[in-house]
């Protein structure tokens, strides 16, 4: 029950539709910063399949997020790499999930925040 108010919890405060593709690895804070790391979930049907292996994660994306309680929040987002075992070859699997602002380091919510009250996405804000 209580996983239940957690998961939904996450949902309010994570941008939408993250939780789909993503699971929470974990959560740190500090005096000033929130980091919550999200680890792509693993691909059903890549993983039944002889032919590819998950060879653990690519490096974490970092992705600024709408402050929590005078907390800067960052994503730390880590995405899967498989391999085909018989071409070696390396890749991930695309997902429909659109969450950074284009040309930055935001998510969409809230660099189309920052855009609307300041007029551009200043980098000198105390949670930007």
């Amino acid at each position: 029950m209580e996983n239940d108010y957690l998961q939904m919890l996450a949902r309010i405060v994570l941008p939408s539709q993250i939780l789909d593709y993503f699971s929470i690895a974990g959560v740190e804070q500090n005096s000033t910063e929130i980091h919550i790391g999200l680890d792509e979930k693993m691909h059903p049907e890549l993983s039944k399949e002889a032919h590819f292996e998950s060879k653990g994660f690519m490096e974490a994306v970092s992705v600024t997020d709408f402050p929590i309680r005078d907390h800067k929040v960052i994503l730390k987002i880590r995405r899967r790499r498989w391999t085909d075992t018989r071409t070696g070859k390396s890749f991930s699997v695309p997902i429909d999930l659109d969450i950074v602002a284009k040309g930055t380091r935001y998510s969409k919510e809230f660099g189309a925040f920052l855009k609307e009250t300041y007029g551009d996405v200043p980098c000198d804000l105390p949670y930007a």
